[in-house]
């Protein structure tokens, strides 16, 4: 995918739409009612403002929050694998084991931040992780560059910034004790009164950096660090290698989903009247982003399914069991929703353009309701979407745009 293709398919949310996520989140992390994860990744959050937000665990690798407004947020062990954070206010902020590999901070504030342990290394491609989903999609994005970033009085023990680029970085009054810094370039970069106890400079670029007042110790690995322009060019001939990083050992791999296989074996199973093939069930399953346009689902079993940012753009869902279904940021625009069970499932900021809702008849004299009971629709689009004999009782329309929707008979009894 080009880079301005993928730009333009970012998911781009306003600032209420981020205080909601937010605010779910919050109650995710108090084991409230209604609260989930923050899951954001690839999204366009520039400029937002996130200060004194608790963001732990959330999900934002490769999200754009370019000069976004981060001051004293807690983002501690939360995902920015390859994220874009350049011009970011993030000081005072908390990043306590935050993965921030291949991660842009190029000219981010970073004062007195709490970064123990942050994982600031060079990022690689991914494929797959222990729980199947996709680190990494379309881009690859190589060290974390923090150069001309702003680092003073910043808690960075036991930090990882090997393979990074820092050039013109100020350390100045951070604590780096302990911390790996092998092969990272340096150039230019402050470290004035900065604690360097135990820091390891092995193979480091550290020419025209000032270490003025800087606190050193025996382990301090300085003297393996390149500070003039000849021992560069042998570091060319004979580099250090990087260090290996202990590795925590990968559970057996989940079989392949035969998904197209499944369809097919449903498809047999309706136009035999269940004679043969099997009926759909993805009860629990993980399809983010997946493509399902046009697809024939009718009467299949989904309860609990992940289908964030999937694509289901003209489907046929009658009857379909979608009861506590997450689709946040989905396209079903034109699906074909009549009698379905979306009983707490999550539509936040779903597309549901023209898509009937309406009831199922079923026979001469019987009609199945789609029902919505509890969902939660918070800024879902619902332009001349069906929704005639819906049953919306607490449901969550919160910023909804139901202009030209078709509301006669609807239920939305709280």
């Amino acid at each position: 995918m080009a880079i301005d293709e993928e730009r333009k398919a970012r998911i781009k949310l306003t600032q209420e739409q981020l205080d909601r996520v937010c605010e779910r989140h919050k109650r995710f992390m108090e084991g409230r009612p209604n609260g989930s994860r923050a899951n954001m990744p690839f999204f366009d959050l520039s400029g937002l403002d996130f200060t004194n937000r608790n963001l732990t665990g959330a999900h934002l690798s490769g999200a754009i929050l370019r000069d976004a407004r981060m001051t004293g947020a807690v983002l501690d062990h939360a995902d920015l694998f390859g994220a874009d954070l350049r011009g970011a206010d993030l000081t005072g902020s908390h990043l306590f084991r935050t993965d921030l590999r291949g991660a842009n901070l190029r000219g981010a504030l970073l004062q007195d931040a709490v970064m123990v342990e942050v994982d600031l290394r060079d990022g690689s491609m991914a494929n797959k992780g222990s729980d199947g989903e996709l680190k990494v999609i379309g881009f690859e994005p190589g060290p974390a560059d923090m150069s001309s970033t702003i680092l003073v009085r910043a808690d960075m023990a036991r930090a990882k910034l090997s393979g990074s680029f820092a050039a013109g970085a100020d350390f100045s009054h951070s604590k780096l004790s302990d911390a790996r810094l092998v092969r990272t370039d340096l150039r230019n970069s402050k470290f004035v009164g900065a604690n360097l106890s135990g820091t390891d400079f092995s193979g480091a670029d550290l020419r025209g950096a000032d270490l003025t007042g800087a606190t050193t110790t025996a382990n301090t690995r300085l003297q393996a660090a390149i500070r003039t322009d000849a021992e560069a060019a042998a570091q060319q001939v004979n580099p250090i290698p990087l260090p290996v990083e202990q590795k925590e050992p990968e559970p057996e791999p989940a079989p392949a989903l035969d998904l197209e296989g499944m369809l097919a074996a449903h498809a047999r199973w309706l136009k035999s009247g269940g004679k043969d093939g099997t009926q759909l069930n993805l009860s629990g399953m993980d399809l983010d982003g997946a493509d399902l346009r046009n697809r024939v689902l009718s009467l299949g079993i989904a309860s609990r399914v992940r289908l964030r940012g999937a694509n289901l753009q003209g489907a046929q869902l009658q009857s379909m069991q979608l009861d506590g279904a997450d689709l946040r940021s989905a396209n079903l625009r034109a699906a074909d929703l009549r009698g379905a069970r979306l009983d707490r499932a999550i539509l936040i900021d779903g597309c549901l353009e023209e898509a009937n809702l309406a009831s199922l008849r079923i026979g001469a004299d019987r009609l199945l309701r789609t029902s919505l009971v509890r969902a939660r629709m918070a800024g879902a689009r619902l332009r001349k979407a069906i929704l005639h004999g819906c049953d919306l009782t607490n449901a969550d329309l919160t910023g909804c745009d139901l202009h030209e929707a078709v509301v006669t008979g609807t239920i939305l009894e709280r």
